[in-house]
């Protein structure tokens, strides 16, 4: 399966690239204002650190170390690692994991319990918005042969969303039920305790009022952020542009991008956009210098200033030790 989807992106990328003018890209490049560019670099920022008040507001519930710059820190090696690794980002999420242990003082599960429940609600909102932008967007073009492969893609999104909300419903039931199991080997019983404090780790957020929906709606926001960037960097092409079909363009995107075939969802995340875009009618080189543009912005640029971050960091760690 995996062979097959690198061989569909590989023909998307070769007929992309096969129809490039550089000429035309560079023509296009330059329509951009720099001031422009600049604007949506800092609503990138702005996203990336309200990410980041979501991971301390979550530890805040639990207990555990939640210094804003701390936990920046966490996030920029994080993201570094995900740019290296294929789609859905589990090396980040693991590098986190580690680094909220070694150098916060996170138990292995408090650690793991963080970052599950910083994904279990970024990824609710992020599907619940999927599962919208591909009934919509679906039926407007025909992007998918067969009824078969959308029952699937329903399917798949439906049923994480539902595994999503049951978790969250129900989870004293769940708790419950797992306390009840008899764990008969060394690692079910590490599974079994994990599970036990992630559920733990949910009621709390649940008992303080109305924080459950804040953290949805914190997620929602954040990923709202993307679409936006791309509607304000599309304008600056052409007027010519559904801001409804934009919108699903860019998560629909992201949702391919997320599908593990290469590191950081390089090549799958900038074939889907511009077919898609060329789809509502855009130039294919406009097309093409928007989502290298959009995919700079909202990945390369945050890699940058990871790894600046993650420098100074660690400058300013020698130098305290030298002290």
């Amino acid at each position: 399966m995996k062979k097959i989807g690198i061989f569909v992106l590989s023909v998307l990328l070769i007929v992309m690239f096969w129809q490039f003018d550089f000429a035309s890209f560079i023509i296009n490049i330059k329509k951009v204002p720099l001031l422009a560019f600049a604007g949506l670099l800092l609503i990138q920022i702005f996203s990336q650190l309200l990410v980041n008040y979501q991971w301390c507001r979550i530890g805040k519930v639990m207990g555990g170390e939640h210094s804003f710059f701390k936990i920046l820190y966490v996030n920029a090696r994080g993201m570094i690692i995900e740019s290296i690794t294929p789609g859905v980002k589990i090396g980040g999420e693991v590098t986190r994991g580690i680094l909220l242990k070694n150098d916060l003082n996170y138990s292995t599960r408090d650690a793991a319990t963080l970052v599950t429940i910083q994904k279990m609600v970024s990824l609710f909102s992020f599907f619940l918005v999927n599962l919208f932008a591909f009934a919509h967007i679906s039926n407007r073009i025909d992007l998918f042969n067969g009824a078969i492969l959308k029952v699937i893609i329903y399917l798949f999104i439906i049923v994480l969303i539902g595994i999503l909300i049951a978790v969250f419903a129900f989870t004293a039931s769940f708790e419950k039920r797992v306390s009840m199991i008899v764990p008969k080997r060394k690692w079910t019983v590490a599974l079994q305790g994990y599970a036990l404090t992630l559920l733990s780790s949910i009621k709390m957020l649940k008992s303080i009022k109305g924080e459950i929906y804040k953290q949805f709606l914190l997620s929602l926001s954040i990923w709202m952020l993307f679409p936006l960037k791309m509607i304000l960097l599309t304008q600056l092409f052409t007027t010519n542009f559904d801001p409804v079909y934009l919108t699903e363009v860019t998560f629909i995107s992201y949702m391919v991008g997320m599908i593990p075939l290469l590191p950081g969802g390089i090549g799958s995340f900038e074939a889907t956009m511009t077919s898609l875009l060329v789809a509502m009618q855009i130039d294919h080189n406009e097309a093409l210098a928007i989502t290298l543009l959009f995919r700079f912005i909202t990945f390369w640029f945050v890699i940058i200033i990871s790894l600046l971050y993650v420098g100074i960091w660690k400058i300013g760690g020698k130098k305290d030790e030298s002290h």
